[in-house]
């Protein structure tokens, strides 16, 4: 009986000087459903005629961004308040090609309770679509009767610009990644790290 007394009060000290060598607080983070914010412009059309053919070009360009509503709450002792961040890593594709479109850090702020909101926006990107119907002109009757009429000979839609497709955001104390979150799951391994490996998560699609 005196054996076993004496080993819980030996784990009883270990189990406080680990508790004791921790960070004394728990860290979590939520991040919610993505919205978009978009704006369209149309420009009108544009018209060229040669002898045998004409081309109508119409350009639509939109305007997007994302965000991600951002929850953190930090709960017990000895919080490092000035040491709290959130690293963003924003993603997109331009022309089609994967890359990096932005980084920014915020300052986490708690409040009484411990906890702090924001909403992380990426930045502002754009795309232009021009959408182009040619046609052939062909002679219809003859002599001083003769005329041209357009006959439509094909539409082909090309777009260009950046797109926004998700991001990467870190919660960080003291240094240390301690929450992570990435919208497409084949980078959440990678949002762990600190740094990000940018040219790894670039090649997930």
């Amino acid at each position: 009986m005196k054996t076993y007394a004496v080993l819980v009060a030996a784990f009883l000290v270990c189990f406080a000087a680990a508790a004791a060598d921790g960070p004394g607080y728990t860290c979590s983070m939520r991040v919610g459903n993505s919205s978009t914010d978009e704006t369209v412009s149309k420009g009108g059309a544009k018209k060229s005629k040669t002898a045998h053919a004409a081309k109508s070009v119409k350009t639509k360009t939109t305007k997007r961004s994302m965000s991600w509503p951002v929850s953190v709450s930090l709960r017990g002792d000895n919080i490092p308040t000035d040491s709290i961040k959130l690293k963003c890593y924003f993603f997109g594709t331009t022309n089609g090609n994967p890359e990096l479109l932005g980084e920014k850090t915020l300052s986490v702020e708690l409040d009484e309770k411990g906890n702090y909101k924001t909403e992380v926006e990426s930045p502002t990107e754009k795309l232009v679509q021009k959408t182009i119907k040619t046609s052939r002109l062909k002679t219809v009757g003859r002599g001083a009767h003769a005329t041209k009429r357009a006959v439509p000979s094909g539409t082909k839609s090309v777009t260009t610009g950046t797109r926004v497709t998700g991001c990467i955001i870190q919660l960080v104390v003291k240094g240390k990644v301690e929450k992570s979150y990435a919208s497409n799951s084949g980078w959440a391994k990678f949002a762990k790290t600190d740094p990000v490996s940018i040219p790894d998560v670039l090649k997930i699609r």
